[in-house]
């Protein structure tokens, strides 16, 4: 395959986003719609799906945390054989909206009541896993990439800074779990699926 400059992506386009469903619900089904539909308007992933909204100008970081175990045989301390022990998807982000998402997010098992213009939100021990699907869609103007995650939690969350004179954000790390479903006829256990127009992804013989 030779060289091509427009292979080169910038994942930042406007209806690029972040989605989760609320916790507790059914994993959201599989496959998701396209990005765009043929007039080139946007197609949220499914009425399941809540947008956190914006995020900061970093974007979305996906992360691919692999854990190696090499055994040596004597002959030459020479590797013979390796096993994957560990091998963990995750998406970093930072929100910058304070909206009920990412407070669902930041806070699980929280009891959340409005009356009238207030809301109140009862923070208590996490008591169990707030598992959601999440679905992280990337644009680069007519080339979209829209990544399914079935299952998925909040591994960290980072300290929230109020400073003066700066945009306040909130800092988490999904972590993707592993979930058995079909694809493609075949039963499998996915930690995502990520679907694109990209021409560049076709495979001769396709």
């Amino acid at each position: 395959m030779a060289k091509n400059t427009d292979n080169a992506r910038a994942w930042y386009g406007f209806d690029s986003g972040l989605w989760v469903t609320l916790p507790g619900s059914p994993v959201a089904e599989f496959p998701l719609p396209p990005i765009h539909d043929e007039t080139g308007a946007f197609v949220p992933p499914g009425d399941e799906f809540y947008e956190v909204g914006w995020l900061s100008e970093d974007g979305p970081t996906q992360g691919r945390n692999r854990t190696v175990e090499r055994f040596r045989a004597w002959q030459g301390n020479s590797i013979v054989r390796t096993a994957v022990t560990e091998d963990d998807h995750t998406v970093q982000f930072q929100a910058l909206e304070d909206n009920w998402v990412v407070a669902g997010l930041r806070y699980p098992d929280s009891i959340t009541t409005t009356t009238g213009d207030q809301t109140q939100t009862v923070v208590v021990q996490q008591s169990g896993e707030d598992v959601r699907s999440g679905c992280l869609d990337l644009v680069d103007g007519g080339i979209w990439k829209r990544i399914y995650i079935p299952t998925l939690v909040v591994d960290e969350q980072g300290d929230i800074a109020h400073t003066a004179g700066q945009l306040t954000f909130y800092e988490m790390t999904l972590l993707a779990k592993v979930h058995v479903m079909e694809v493609d006829g075949v039963s499998r256990g996915v930690a995502l699926i990520e679907n694109t127009n990209n021409p560049a992804m076709i495979m001769p013989g396709s």
